[in-house]
């Protein structure tokens, strides 16, 4: 009978694995790329590392759920995953950007690089993908909200697949889906879409988190399992850093890059969810209170991470020269910090005063707990 480790509701080193994730795309996006910290490509494992996870608790919940399908219909089951989602997501996504979108009009605020004030409805209906693809343009300070948008589309199509295949076909289907984000970076590819920003080029991260939770929620195996990936994360690594230090466009990049991070990551993910989570060094150094915190905060963040060098501080310092008559001048790397300290508290209060009420709305769509097997567990989003 499935045992399925005795999970709380909060799987405390998930948080920690989300700090690291956070802490890599600020890396990546502060600092030169392809020099220095930024040889390895720490922005793309960041975000990949999210999508794993993503890919990991979103199916866990959506099997828990798959026991409420009997008593409570497809629809109903699907609009109460949906609302959860839209709690911790739509409320910090929109206030953004009618933030981005107000300043335009204020002379005093400094204006940042946005498409956003010449294609709206890309952010607008979270497709700003689409826009990335279609333009190129990384310069957007908006531009790593590409992967919001591919998040937002895999939670809109994910809940049928996990919801609606019989179980039997549920393992092949997994299986699958990480061959379909393997085969459509190819195809997208020879149709010139090539910077692996569109929702299907990134199945394969969500679907080996969505594996991972299919082993572990009905216990297939799990020892054997953890075994191969030991194996497989070995080898992503390698081939990640394989490609990190050949920068060619080719093939083996075009098809894998993304994999083998994912299989990494997935090691680390599993590792962090399984029984007590990773018992050494690494494993103290993730349930520390403050990487915790970090992790808890990483949504504001990441949506933060552009906008605190080029908007905030820049404002700070304008407001404190204009009204209060100081004169603040940073050297590069001191700018740097101020802008780290800045963006903790930003994430921090905005977590606590914007996005938490939100989240506590959460309880008012929560499908009865239906015990149908002994491992239905309440998993953390």
């Amino acid at each position: 009978m499935a045992h399925m480790q005795k999970q709380q509701e909060y799987i405390s080193q998930l948080d920690g694995l989300r700090a690291f994730a956070v802490a890599l795309v600020v890396l990546f996006h502060w600092f030169p790329e392809g020099e220095g910290i930024n040889v390895i490509a720490n922005g793309p494992v960041g975000v990949t590392l999210f999508f794993v996870l993503s890919g990991f608790l979103i199916t866990r919940i959506l099997l828990a759920n798959r026991n409420h399908l009997a008593t409570h219909g497809l629809g109903a089951t699907y609009k109460n995953f949906m609302f959860r989602r839209i709690l911790r997501i739509f409320p910090l996504y929109y206030l953004t950007l009618l933030v981005i979108w107000c300043i335009q009009y204020i002379d005093f605020i400094p204006q940042v690089p946005s498409r956003l004030y010449d294609y709206p409805l890309y952010y607008l209906l979270y497709i700003s993908n689409f826009l990335i693809e279609k333009l190129h343009d990384w310069s957007d300070v908006l531009s790593p909200f590409w992967s919001l948008a591919v998040e937002e589309q895999f939670y809109i199509i994910w809940p049928f697949v996990v919801l609606m295949v019989p179980q039997r076909f549920l393992k092949g289907t997994l299986i699958g889906t990480v061959v379909l984000g393997i085969a459509s970076r190819g195809i997208l590819g020879v149709l010139g879409y090539s910077d692996g920003v569109l929702m299907p080029t990134c199945l394969d991260a969500f679907g080996l988190g969505a594996i991972w939770a299919y082993v572990s929620y009905y216990d297939k195996s799990v020892e054997k399992f953890r075994k191969l990936l030991s194996i497989l994360a070995l080898i992503g690594l390698a081939v990640f850093l394989y490609i990190c230090f050949n920068n060619t466009d080719s093939w083996l990049k075009t098809l894998f890059f993304r994999t083998s991070i994912s299989l990494f990551c997935l090691y680390l993910v599993a590792g962090a969810s399984y029984k007590k989570g990773f018992p050494s060094i690494f494993g103290k150094v993730l349930d520390n209170g403050f990487m915790r915190h970090i992790g808890r905060i990483s949504y504001g963040l990441y949506v933060y991470h552009m906008l605190v060098p080029t908007l905030v501080v820049p404002f700070i310092i304008k407001f404190l020269h204009r009204f209060l008559h100081i004169t603040l001048t940073f050297s590069e790397n001191s700018l740097k910090m101020v802008s780290l300290v800045v963006l903790i508290l930003l994430a921090t209060v905005s977590w606590y005063l914007f996005e938490n009420p939100f989240i506590k709305l959460k309880k008012y769509f929560q499908l009865n707990r239906v015990k149908a097997t002994p491992t239905s567990t309440v998993i953390s989003e």
